[in-house]
């Protein structure tokens, strides 16, 4: 049976200092045989670890012994196999899942397992692959994710039916993704991916973009102007910073090269890479470097998406992207940079735009929400604990779809629950949110949080929900504006505004 756990506390210096020099010195010591017992190692050290071990029976129920019917690819490192697992407690409840089974024949990978565990089992964020657990067992070992419904990006490339909205806001999930692992992990350090490409892009039913793969990923120190590390160059031919294959030095700008070798693919709607060509069309990235960065040329857009575009939105994607392959590293541009130049693009197509952002711009990691013409927003919940609006959540209706079933979105409360009070606001089928009206308040004198919040649509007033107090804030719009909500959140809900569509 499968139990939901929490994220391990004081997780973050443990996976700093293991990757820096104690599990360093471990490995180079240990190359061999004893390396397969340092998951056992590890769980002695950090018992919270045991929170995420599933039994090998349970993970040969969910994968019907991993049958060839339950596979869904093969990588690197072994095959990867979708199963339910039993969720504890509700025999008849499952959750879905996609299960990596290491291949141990070859000898290879163990070193990646154990980084992977370490890095899922650390950090949580919308973008990033939610991770269920894992198994070392009579010589099995097992990574447990969750399963998103539409796979890697790379197999929608060349997708016709991929337009060039759904397209702007899988890079953006996937440059908020990079962001977080970049800047927001936690504090004095940060995490370099090393191998960004589409296919480690995983994509849920609703298009959002999860960055998945961990196993290559290296932990740096975040206190200096440029985090650097001397490892031996990996990654994928085609993705892979030239930098760093020449100097064997990896810096998150090698993570941002890598990105934008991906925002060329989607653009282009083509891999990175093409075997079958003889020329300069075999490596995109040396292709696009051979038109104008300051006039993307049609000859490289994939044609399907060309009348869709606004000639803006195209012009600002395409020149975060060319500045993503800059030769130099310290020309290319930050993620959280990449990060607000997409939003920018996405904007453009739209014609929305952002209210102010209320509460801390600082705190906790960004996150968005956005209404798509087919969606509707049938609840939302309002976690509040004694002085703040701990957590905010959603849920959402698609109206094309011949069922009811509802998509859930909460941002907050990364510890879980307040323990105090959870209001519900249930909107009529033909109710929308014209306002929004609240306090702010000081955490600790550093920060302002959100201490209330209402909600006016054009039928009725919700809330106010929470502790009226401190300045105010409100904004209101026409019926037909609303678009959906950002904001950041981490422990509590840090701060919150809407996207509002530009009335012509």
């Amino acid at each position: 049976m499968y139990t939901p756990p929490n994220l391990i506390s004081n997780f973050h210096l443990i996976v700093f200092y293991w990757n820096i020099h104690i599990f360093k010195s471990y490995i180079k010591r240990y190359r061999g045989s004893l390396f397969l017992s340092s998951i056992h190692v590890i769980m002695s050290m950090i018992p919270e670890l045991n929170t995420f071990h599933i039994p090998l029976d349970h993970i040969k129920l969910a994968t019907n012994n991993f049958a060839h019917h339950n596979l869904l690819g093969q990588g690197g490192f072994g095959r990867v196999y979708k199963g339910q697992l039993a969720v504890s407690g509700d025999p008849a409840s499952t959750v879905n899942v996609a299960v990596k089974q290491l291949d141990v024949r070859h000898g290879q990978g163990e070193r990646e397992f154990l980084t992977e565990i370490v890095m899922l089992a650390s950090y949580k964020h919308d973008n990033l692959v939610g991770f269920i657990g894992f198994c070392d067992e009579d010589g099995e070992k097992v990574i447990v994710y969750k399963h998103e419904d539409r796979g890697s990006l790379d197999k929608y490339l060349a997708d016709t039916e991929l337009t060039w909205l759904q397209r702007l806001q899988i890079c953006l999930g996937a440059a908020r993704g990079l962001a977080y692992l970049h800047g927001d992990v936690g504090l004095g350090h940060r995490v370099l991916h090393r191998d960004i490409k589409s296919s480690n892009i995983l994509l849920d039913a609703n298009w959002e973009a999860k960055i998945s793969d961990f196993g290559l990923s290296k932990i740096g120190p975040m206190n200096q102007d440029y985090t650097f590390l001397v490892t031996n160059p990996c990654g994928t031919v085609g993705y892979v910073d030239p930098q760093y294959v020449n100097t064997g030095i990896l810096t998150k700008e090698s993570d941002v090269y890598s990105f934008g070798v991906v925002l060329f693919e989607v653009l282009c709607g083509r891999l990175a890479v093409i075997q079958e060509y003889e020329d300069v069309r075999r490596f995109l990235s040396r292709l696009v470097k051979t038109y104008d960065p300051m006039e993307v040329s049609d000859e490289i857009i994939f044609p399907n998406l060309r009348e869709e575009m606004k000639p803006d939105s195209l012009e600002v994607f395409s020149k975060i992207a060319y500045r993503c392959l800059d030769v130099e590293r310290k020309h290319r541009p930050t993620m959280r940079l990449i990060v607000q130049e997409l939003e920018t693009a996405l904007q453009l197509q739209t014609n929305i735009r952002k209210t102010m952002l209320w509460g801390s711009s600082a705190g906790g990691s960004p996150w968005s929400f956005r209404l798509e013409n087919h969606q509707k927003l049938k609840k939302i919940f309002i976690d509040v604990d004694a002085n703040f609006i701990y957590s905010i959540a959603f849920a959402i209706q698609d109206t094309n779809s011949s069922d009811s079933m509802l998509y859930f979105q909460q941002h907050g409360g990364s510890h879980g629950p307040s323990g105090d009070t959870i209001f519900q606001i249930n909107f009529d089928s033909d109710e929308e949110i014209t306002g929004i009206q609240g306090t702010l308040m000081g955490l600790y004198g550093h920060r302002t949080l959100i201490s209330s919040l209402c909600l006016s649509t054009n039928k009725k007033t919700h809330g106010p929900f929470g502790k009226e107090g401190g300045s105010r804030f409100s904004e209101s719009w026409e019926k037909g504006c609303f678009k959906g909500f950002y904001g950041r959140a981490g422990y509590y809900l840090d701060a919150l505004g809407c996207y509002l569509k530009t009335m012509q």
